[in-house]
C-alpha cells in the first residue's frame, strides 16, 4: 500500500510515502536521504512467548514455572539509488549517521500512534559498485513491546474523587506512574502579592491501591496516630520564580541583594538580578544550510585550463540577515599542468546585492598538478524578510592579479550560479522563565554577580531559625550549545546560613564551579564553613544535573536532622556528620550567581523556586508531614522509584509496595487513593495516573 500526498492549491503530486517508512526519533529516512526507500519490514507482528517449565514425577504433561517474551529483531529491506558515485557516499554516511542511536524511538507510517524503543545492530554490506543497492537494516528492542505515542492521564472521579477510573486499551500490561500534586501555597501569590502561608494542605502519606489488593505506599501513616506525638514541620520560605513578573516589588523586597555570605572571598558580590526566559515554546532555531552554487565550471580560454568549484553554506538566519560562508575551490585540468610564482587570481562573488572578493591565488605561491586548492570568506546579508527562503541572483568571476595581462589562463568571466536556500525565520516564543541575572557587575581577575538572601520568618511559635530543615531549589545551569560555549565560565552557591553580621557561618551549601574551558564543572559540598567534598559534573547544554534537556532533574535540597547534613544535588546524593552543629540555628537562606572576569558567563544561570522547610524534630522518619506546599510526589512502577521535586527519594517508599504487580490490565482498572486524614478536602492533593498503553 502507499500514500500519495497532493498539494490542493499546487495541484502537484509528490513523491509518495511508503506505508512502512520508517521514524528514527522523530525523522523519516526517506525525507532526509535523498534515493532511500523502504521497502518492507519484518518483525512487528506478535511473537511467541519464551515458557520455562518443569516436570513433577509421573505426571502428564509439564507445569509452567515461568512466561517471557524475548528481545525482537525488526529487520527493514530499503533501496538506496543515487544519481552518481559521490550522491551514493553521502547517502550512506547520512544514513550511519542517522542510525548511530541507542534505544531510539522507532514508528512506522501505517502505525504512527505507537512506537517501539529499538537500536539499529546491523545494516547488510550492500553489492559494491553500484549507485543503486538494496539491503536491510536490523533493529533490536530489547523491550518487545510496543507503546502509544500519546501518555494517557487519568484523575479522579468527580462524584468520588478517592478513586480513579482507568479503560486501559492495550494487549499487555503497563506499569504507571502515579503522582500526587500537594495544595499550592506561596509567599507571593499569582496577582504578585504577598500571602501568609498556612501549612493547610502538608500531608504525611498518600497510597494507592488496585482491585487485585496491590498498593503502593508513599510517607508514613502511622506517624499521624503513633503513640508519641511528634510536632509537625512548618514551611517557612516557598517561593516561585516561574513568570514574567516573578521578580516584582513584592517578590524581591523579601530578598536582600550582594549581602550574603559566600564560601569563599574571591568573589564579588555585585550586578543585578531579573527574569529570563528558560524555555521556548516556539525557538527562533533557523537550519543552517548549503549548497554548491557552481560546480566544475571549466575555462573558456587561455592554458592550462581551469576548475571552479563554489560552495555556500548559511547560518545564523536572523528576522533580516543570514551569515554566509563561500568556499571557492580551483584546480588544474591534468596531473602535467602547473601555474607558476608570479602569476596570481583573484575570485569575486556577487551575493546579497554586492561584490566581494578573495585572493583564491597569490603570486608567490606554485601550483602543479590536477590537486585542488581552497580559500574561504565569510559576510553577511542583509535586507532579507523573514519569509525570504533563497539567496536568489548569486554570480561568480575570476580575474589575473598579476601584470601578464595577455595571458587568460585561470580568468572566469561572469557567470550565473544556482540559488542557495535558506532558512525562514520564525521569531521566538517564550514558554517559561526562571530567574536569573540580567548584570553580572564588573570585576577583573575574580568571580563576580549578585546574590539574593531571605532571613527566615518567625515560625508559628514566635522562634526564629531552624537547626532541623529541608532547603530545596530548582535551578537552570549549563554552558550554551553553541561550538564556542565550551569558554564560558561562572559559579553558582546555594547557602544555608547561621548567626548575623560577623558572626555568620555556613552550616551547610554547595558550590558548583566552572573554572576552566571545556564541559566539566566542579560541585563541592561545604559543612560547617568547610569544603567535605569536591567531584566532577558535566556542565554541558544538556546534562542530566541542571541542563536544559526535558530529562534533567534540576531539583536539589539540602536537608539537615541534628547532626546529620544530607545533600541531594541534582542525582548526587551525599549524606556528612558534625557533631559541632548538631544544635545550630539557620538564620538565612543565600543564593550567588557567578561570572569569571570578563570571560562569557554561562548561558543558562538561575533558579525556577526555592523552599525552606522547618523539621521540629531531629530524626527524618519521625517528621509527620513529609509533604508541604507545591510538592510533587511520583512513583514509577516501571523501574520502583519515588521522586519529589524530580528527586529520587527512595526512604518515602514502604517495604512492601508491589511494585511488581502494581499494573494497568487490559479493559477497566480502578484504582483507589488514600491520604492523611488530617488534611481536609479543600486543601487534599491533586491526584493522577499517568501511562502508555502497551502492545504485543
Amino acid at each position: 500500500m502507499m500514500y500519495s500526498f497532493r498539494d490542493v492549491n499546487e495541484n502537484i503530486t509528490l513523491v509518495p510515502m511508503p506505508a512502512e517508512a520508517m521514524q528514527i526519533n522523530g525523522v523519516y529516512l526517506e525525507t532526509e536521504i535523498e534515493g532511500y526507500r523502504t521497502l518492507y519490514v519484518k518483525g512487528r507482528e506478535a511473537f511467541s512467548p519464551e515458557l520455562e517449565t518443569y516436570e513433577i514425577g509421573t505426571r502428564n504433561g509439564e507445569i509452567r514455572k515461568s512466561k517471557r517474551y524475548p528481545a525482537r529483531i525488526i529487520t527493514v529491506g530499503y533501496q538506496l539509488i543515487a544519481k552518481d558515485s559521490e550522491s551514493f557516499r553521502e547517502a550512506y554516511n547520512r544514513l550511519g549517521g542517522l542510525l548511530n542511536v541507542n534505544d531510539a524511538e522507532i514508528i512506522f507510517d501505517d502505525e504512527s500512534d505507537k512506537y517501539f524503543i529499538g537500536t539499529p545492530t546491523l545494516v547488510d554490506e550492500v553489492e559494491p559498485g553500484r549507485n543503486s543497492v538494496a539491503g536491510e537494516i536490523e533493529i533490536t528492542c530489547l523491550d518487545p513491546m510496543k507503546y502509544s505515542v500519546v501518555e494517557y492521564e487519568a484523575t479522579p472521579l468527580v462524584d468520588d474523587p478517592r478513586s480513579i477510573l482507568i479503560d486501559y486499551g492495550g494487549t499487555y500490561e503497563s506499569f504507571p506512574v502515579l503522582e500526587a500534586d500537594f495544595y499550592r501555597e506561596e509567599d507571593i501569590d499569582e496577582d504578585g502579592e504577598s500571602n501568609a502561608l498556612t501549612g493547610a494542605g502538608d500531608c504525611g502519606y498518600v497510597a494507592f491501591f488496585n482491585e487485585d489488593e496491590k498498593i503502593i505506599q508513599i510517607g508514613d501513616p502511622k506517624e499521624e496516630d503513633g503513640t508519641e506525638a511528634y510536632e509537625k514541620s512548618q514551611t517557612l520560605i516557598n517561593q516561585t520564580f516561574e513568570t514574567t513578573s516573578g521578580w516584582n516589588t513584592d517578590a524581591s523586597g523579601l530578598w536582600t541583594l550582594n549581602s550574603g555570605l559566600a564560601v569563599s572571598s574571591d568573589a564579588i558580590q555585585t550586578g543585578n538580578l531579573g527574569m529570563n526566559v528558560a524555555s521556548f515554546a516556539v525557538l527562533a532555531d533557523p537550519k543552517t544550510t548549503s549548497a554548491t552554487v557552481l560546480k566544475n565550471r571549466r575555462t573558456s580560454a587561455g592554458s592550462p585550463r581551469f576548475y571552479y568549484t563554489v560552495t555556500l553554506r548559511a547560518s545564523g538566519r536572523t528576522s533580516n540577515a543570514v551569515n554566509v560562508t563561500a568556499t571557492i575551490t580551483a584546480s588544474l585540468g591534468t596531473d602535467k599542468n602547473y601555474f607558476g610564482r608570479g602569476l596570481g587570481l583573484r575570485g569575486s562573488l556577487y551575493c546579497g546585492g554586492a561584490w566581494r572578493s578573495v585572493t583564491i591565488k597569490g603570486t608567490s605561491a606554485y601550483w602543479r598538478g590536477r590537486s585542488g586548492h581552497t580559500v574561504s570568506m565569510s559576510f553577511t546579508v542583509t535586507g532579507l524578510s523573514d519569509t525570504t527562503s533563497a539567496l536568489t541572483g548569486i554570480k561568480f568571476k575570476v580575474d589575473r592579479t598579476d601584470s601578464l595581462l595577455e595571458n587568460v589562463a585561470g580568468r572566469l568571466s561572469e557567470t550565473a550560479c544556482s540559488n542557495l536556500p535558506i532558512s525562514t525565520y520564525v521569531a521566538d516564543v517564550p514558554e517559561t522563565y526562571y530567574l536569573g541575572v540580567s548584570d553580572y557587575g564588573t570585576g577583573s581577575g575574580v568571580y563576580h554577580g549578585p546574590s539574593m538572601t531571605r532571613n527566615l520568618p518567625e515560625d508559628a511559635k514566635g522562634e526564629v531559625g531552624a537547626s532541623d530543615f529541608s532547603f530545596t531549589y530548582k535551578q537552570k545551569m549549563c554552558i550554551g550549545s553553541g561550538s564556542g560555549d565550551a569558554i564560558q565560565l561562572g559559579g553558582f552557591q546555594a547557602n544555608c546560613v547561621s548567626g548575623s553580621g560577623v558572626d555568620r557561618k555556613i552550616v551547610a551549601g554547595v558550590r558548583v564551579l566552572k573554572n576552566k574551558a571545556g564541559k566539566t564543572a566542579s560541585l563541592i559540598f561545604y559543612v560547617n564553613d568547610k569544603p567535605v567534598e569536591s567531584i566532577d559534573i558535566d556542565l554541558s547544554y544538556t546534562n542530566k544535573y541542571f541542563g536544559a534537556g526535558s530529562s534533567a532533574i534540576q531539583t536539589s535540597s539540602i536537608t539537615k536532622s541534628g547532626k546529620d547534613i544530607k545533600f541531594s544535588v541534582g542525582d548526587i546524593a551525599r549524606v556528612f556528620s558534625d557533631d559541632t552543629v548538631a544544635d545550630v540555628k539557620v538564620t538565612q537562606i543565600t543564593f550567588i550567581f557567578d561570572q569569571y572576569s570578563t570571560i562569557a558567563p554561562l548561558s543558562y544561570n538561575g533558579i525556577y523556586w526555592a523552599k525552606f522547610v522547618k523539621n521540629n524534630c531531629d530524626t527524618w522518619e519521625n517528621i509527620p508531614n513529609k509533604f508541604s506546599a507545591n510538592d510533587v510526589l511520583e512513583a514509577d512502577c516501571s523501574i520502583g522509584e519515588v521522586y519529589l521535586n524530580g528527586v529520587i527519594s527512595p526512604q518515602l517508599g514502604a517495604l512492601g509496595n508491589d511494585w511488581e504487580e502494581f499494573c494497568l490490565k487490559p479493559g477497566l482498572n480502578q484504582i483507589g487513593i488514600a491520604y492523611s486524614n488530617w488534611v481536609t478536602d479543600e486543601h487534599a492533593p491533586q491526584f493522577k495516573v499517568r501511562y502508555r498503553e502497551a502492545y504485543l
